[in-house]
């Protein structure tokens, strides 16, 4: 890394790479210049070295990002990364293909030499115009490739050099310039004590999420499906075990026994009050470090999503029933876990016995969005209308979750039900 004269010293050291290795080559005097091709072609042999454009260097411009803390005092000083990109052109007596002679001897020294020299650096930055220069101190050499250029790119290029005729040329990229800031960070703090620990990991793997109910005795196998009130979590995987394990479910990080974490299987409790619809459940896993120790979370699973199903904690109460063809009502339900304010509920009304030789009669009616402030988070009143006189198989769907029907021993659904019959 270098101060702001890095580019005009990088250009002022190929300058003087290419002048003392041409003297070498060719047995007459050749200018080289740090300077844009001439309108007026040079009555003598001359080799221009031109700093045509500069980019950011996709490898490195993120690699040392300034880095403040949260009162601005400066962590990492900043550092700009460039590509430099040089038009060398050459000029002579084109019957004695001077410019083609000019021409292999560059590109000689730059295949032989691709990286600036230190010893040549150091006597670019004497020229007075470069005093103060602290490139030849950077451990980042600067490195010359050939660039690739089509007829149109030099076609480009060569139209932006506005009334400047085309000569014989080469392109090379100087590979990569660090430009520091002038800000200098703050110290490091002083260690007082250093300790190092070695802890044996594995990523934590959840493979399958099953539930069953919560106390359920010893052997109980747990199932796949959507996880209703009062079951818990059994998370099978592996890697899954260590000193302290804990659950994030719901936001919020939830501490697991010893006595329910194996290495293959942990086991996490719902809380009651987390509501219906999709979850996502992860596991941490805490390393202790620092004097004193402290559980620090190091590890964590892939996050596994379940469907939490709502139930009706209570027979459906129907309100406010009126008409005879077509019933307006409003039900009542009570859930078996809150809902939140802003979750989107509907309501699924199925005739259960339907006349013979007539089509068994459906509805949907969502609740009001959002469902504002309730006394009972549990409870929940929706409006059905134009609903033909009958009873109901009644299920909620609470952000896209639905709850469960019940079945007789014969195997037919038999509730929750609504009674929306005014003749029984």
């Amino acid at each position: 890394m270098s101060n702001s004269l890095a580019v005009a010293t990088v250009t002022e050291a190929l300058r003087l790479l290419l002048a003392n290795s041409v003297a070498l080559d060719v047995p007459f005097a050749v200018d080289v210049a740090a300077v844009k091709p001439p309108a007026q072609t040079p009555a003598q042999p001359t080799i221009t070295v031109f700093l045509y454009q500069a980019t950011p260097n996709a490898a490195l411009r993120n690699r040392d990002t300034p880095t403040r803390t949260g009162d601005g005092t400066l962590l990492t000083r900043p550092a700009a990364a460039l590509d430099l990109h040089y038009l060398i052109s050459f000029y002579g007596d084109e019957r004695e293909l001077v410019a083609q002679r000019l021409l292999g001897s560059v590109v000689r020294t730059l295949h032989e030499l691709p990286t600036l020299p230190k010893e040549l650096i150091d006597e670019a930055a004497a020229a007075p115009f470069l005093t103060g220069s602290d490139l030849a101190a950077a451990p980042q050499r600067v490195r010359f490739t050939p660039s690739q250029m089509d007829v149109d790119d030099a076609s480009k290029l060569w139209s932006m050099l506005f009334q400047t005729p085309y000569a014989l040329s080469l392109t090379y990229q100087g590979t990569a310039v660090l430009i520091d800031g002038r800000q200098e960070p703050v110290a490091g703090k002083p260690v007082l004590r250093r300790t190092v620990r070695a802890v044996p990991t594995r990523q934590p793997l959840i493979d399958r999420l099953l539930s069953r109910p919560a106390g359920s005795p010893p052997g109980t196998e747990p199932v796949e499906g959507p996880v209703p009130a009062g079951n818990e979590l059994v998370l099978r995987g592996t890697g899954l075990r260590a000193d302290r394990v804990a659950a994030r479910l719901g936001g919020r990080d939830l501490p697991l026994d010893a006595g329910r974490v194996r290495d293959d299987e942990a086991v996490v409790r719902v809380p009651a009050d987390l509501p219906p619809g999709t979850h996502q459940v992860q596991l941490l896993q805490a390393v202790n470090l620092g004097l004193p120790a402290t559980p620090h979370w190091g590890l964590e699973s892939n996050a596994v999503t379940f469907a939490r199903r709502p139930g009706l904690a209570g027979p459906v109460r129907v309100e406010g029933r009126t008409g005879h063809d077509s019933v307006s009502a409003v039900l009542v339900l009570d859930l078996d876990m809150p809902l939140r304010d802003d979750q989107r509920v509907l309501l699924l009304l199925d005739e259960r016995q339907p006349p013979p030789g007539r089509p068994a009669a459906g509805y949907q009616f969502r609740a009001p969005f959002p469902l504002g402030q309730r006394p009972d988070p549990k409870r929940l009143r929706i409006a059905v209308a134009k609903v033909r006189p009958a009873v109901y198989l009644v299920r909620v769907q609470v952000d896209g979750v639905q709850s469960a029907l019940t079945f007789s021993a014969e195997g037919v659904f038999d509730g929750p039900l609504a009674d929306l019959d005014e003749t029984r």
